[in-house]
């Protein structure tokens, strides 16, 4: 498929490397021929010198005749307007980036043809959405909603004193219906079988209904939903945050560097405590009383002072700290330096440019582990393989696990003798090299 993209920053960049890896023609369009210069290093693509939302130099790219135009530079205006000339040349689909509140009203993170263009994404939203999600788990390091928020992939640490902790999967009694989807080990994934030991330092995929997975964290981690929290950083993710947030019963503080900003804040959020100051002045973390707090959120614009804030507050005695980062290469490392939460709004805005690509047959995507493995949302097929047959004698590759089924509206966890049928949403968490084997799966048999 000939796929444009308009923007070569850490987001460009980063989808265009997925995309190339799946095989597709890409051409890549900044300003900045030293941007691009660096993209012909590293990626077999076509680039173009110029403004992307010229007609003349998406013509020349052949936004025309592609299957996907999407625009992610820093710049909402330009993101929009690209998307919207790339449609009127002929592109089959397009989506646009956006960052920012300007354009559009609410804490929506995903439009669907806003304006003409096919999906309009603001990450920056969504990682506000995630943060909300796990501030309100009982420890778990990442929650995303799946089949329309009927179900949840939660993503745990075991806890040192879990009873789970050295036994095989075959013998946990959780307390509830969830899936052990896969585990990370020493910074490898695989999808375990019942005879797979958990051992002390495994970080854990769950799969279970939504409304339901506090007892499973507990069973798991044993961790609490935070009820003092601190924000970092006041721009659009610390900001969304905390209008979520002061939905619920939470004890709420902003710090806000800019003092503008701050006083904005503080009248728009008459329920948060907004202080101005440096997230990484220690004095500060230390008067304010950071050990009290349990979650503390760094979400500045600038990943090494979210990083260097998040060490701060964590050698002060904060309970669990979480944190931006735009570099999505740099996650593990920020695990590996004592971050418990760590989000990258680019992988976000990944999954929903693959999903535009794939389209066929997918509901939604989640990549984890920077690509190792991904959750996939079928709509199965009246035709596909996977219909009518008992899943414990279905063939199903080795490396890929049914997670969940949504029918007529109600989330199963399933078991050996649930079967597929018809209509149904079907989430399968699948390993990167067995992917291919599963989309054939759920396609329609040609007859």
């Amino acid at each position: 498929m000939r796929i444009v993209i308009v923007g070569m920053g850490e987001v460009g960049q980063h989808v265009l490397g997925m995309l190339e890896r799946e095989g597709h023609d890409v051409v890549a369009i900044d300003v900045d021929q030293h941007r691009l210069d660096i993209v012909e290093e590293h990626h077999d693509v076509g680039t173009i010198c110029g403004y992307g939302a010229n007609p003349a130099v998406l013509r020349r790219a052949g936004a025309g005749e592609a299957g996907l135009v999407a625009a992610v530079t820093n710049d909402d205006e330009l993101n929009l307007v690209a998307t919207l000339i790339a449609r009127d040349l002929g592109a089959e689909r397009s989506v646009a980036r956006l960052q920012g509140h300007e354009l559009v009203e609410g804490d929506q993170g995903v439009y669907h043809n806003l304006l003409g263009i096919d999906l309009v994404v603001n990450p920056q939203i969504l990682v506000a959405q995630e943060l909300a999600r796990a501030a309100r788990s009982h420890g778990a390091l990442d929650v995303q909603d799946l089949a329309q928020n009927r179900l949840e992939l939660v993503e745990m640490e075991i806890g040192a004193s879990s009873s789970a902790l050295n036994r095989t999967l075959a013998d946990l009694k959780m307390p509830g219906p969830a899936l052990v989807a896969a585990v990370v080990r020493d910074g490898d994934m695989f999808v375990p079988s019942g005879q797979d030991v958990l051992l002390s330092n495994d970080r854990l995929y769950l799969i279970g209904r939504t409304g339901e997975m506090d007892t499973i964290e507990d069973y798991f981690g044993g961790g609490r939903e935070a009820s003092r929290i601190m924000i970092i950083g006041g721009g659009v993710v610390g900001a969304t945050l905390a209008r979520i947030l002061s939905k619920s019963d939470v004890d709420l503080t902003i710090l806000e560097k800019e003092e503008d900003r701050a006083e904005e804040l503080a009248t728009k959020l008459p329920n948060v405590t907004v202080l101005q100051g440096d997230g990484t002045d220690l004095r500060l973390l230390q008067e304010e009383n950071v050990e009290d707090f349990d979650l503390v959120c760094c979400v500045t614009h600038h990943d090494e002072i979210n990083l260097m804030s998040a060490l701060l507050a964590r050698e002060i005695g904060a309970k669990r700290t979480a944190t931006l980062v735009h570099r999505a290469d740099f996650q593990e490392i920020y695990r590996h330096l004592g971050v418990d939460l760590v989000l990258s709004p680019r992988v976000l805005a990944s999954n929903y440019i693959l999903l535009a690509v794939r389209q066929a047959g997918l509901e939604s995507l989640h990549i984890l582990e920077g690509g190792q493995a991904e959750v996939l949302e079928f709509r199965a097929a009246p035709q596909c393989r996977v219909v009518g047959t008992p899943l414990a004698r279905l063939s199903f590759p080795r490396g890929a696990i049914i997670s969940g089924i949504v029918r007529d509206g109600e989330a199963i966890v399933p078991g050996g003798e649930d079967i597929i049928q018809a209509g149904d949403v079907v989430v399968v968490l699948t390993l990167r090299g067995t992917r291919e084997a599963v989309e054939r799966l759920f396609k329609a048999k040609v007859l």
